[in-house]
């Protein structure tokens, strides 16, 4: 080996290069974990909102390369983004007043066929990186129980007959009194994330949530909500 490489391999071993960027595998990540290019394509923005009376916060809107990105990790086996994201979420959160008091984080279930089909639940590992950051256990006593069809291009009223039933808590499951973030990677309407905090309500929980991505909510009255 010449000198100039010794040098380079030396200088790699003692300083690294950066591993590629997760998100797109192109360029080199930055220290949280993706390239500029991919955090600037994000649109990385943390917003506050509320849905069915449930305080939530989201990170980036669900829209362009954000909305291509989510999708494959849902459907393309995107394991190694949803870890991104999450660690994303989990260094906002960490950073989040309101999220300082939450006392356990209740991933949203995938119905076991659906688990089968993907590999992993993408909001139990972006539950897994957040519960990192703040140092809070995951509860995993919400279950769904019943199969149910993507919510994404169903109306107001059937976004509401679609999850009737569908969750459901485990024996021993201890939410009483307790601040509980619930995780997701996409809120639209707030259905979904509305569902499952009523049924930790009524196990006297005290629920809130956090999500990777948002799309705009508008609400049509009181108690429903409308998709973009």
């Amino acid at each position: 080996m010449g000198l100039a490489k010794w040098w380079r391999a030396l200088d790699e071993l003692i300083f690294p290069p950066n591993p590629p960027c997760p998100l797109c595998g192109q360029r080199a990540s930055l220290l949280v974990g993706a390239c500029q290019s991919c955090l600037d394509s994000l649109a990385i923005g943390w917003k506050e909102g509320e849905a069915y009376g449930y305080p939530h916060f989201s990170l980036f809107p669900y829209q362009g390369f954000a909305r291509d990105l989510v999708h494959k990790m849902k459907f393309q086996s995107g394991y190694e983004i949803a870890c991104t994201l999450g660690k994303f979420l989990g260094l906002a959160s960490r950073e989040e007043p309101r999220l300082a008091q939450v006392d356990l984080l209740v991933p949203v279930p995938l119905h076991p066929s659906r688990m089968q089909e993907r590999g992993f639940n993408q909001a139990g590992v972006l539950a897994d990186k957040i519960s990192r950051a703040l140092r809070r256990p995951i509860n995993e006593h919400v279950v769904r129980i019943r199969q149910t069809a993507p919510q994404s291009g169903l109306t107001a009223t059937t976004r509401k007959k679609n999850l009737q039933g569908a969750f459901a808590v485990l024996p021993g499951a201890d939410f009483q009194g307790k601040q509980c973030l619930i995780v997701d990677d996409v809120i639209t309407s707030g259905y979904t994330f509305s569902t499952v905090a009523r049924v930790i309500e009524q196990y006297g929980g005290k629920p809130l949530g956090v999500f990777a991505s948002r799309t705009e909510i508008y609400e049509e009255s009181e108690h429903s909500a409308q998709e973009l």
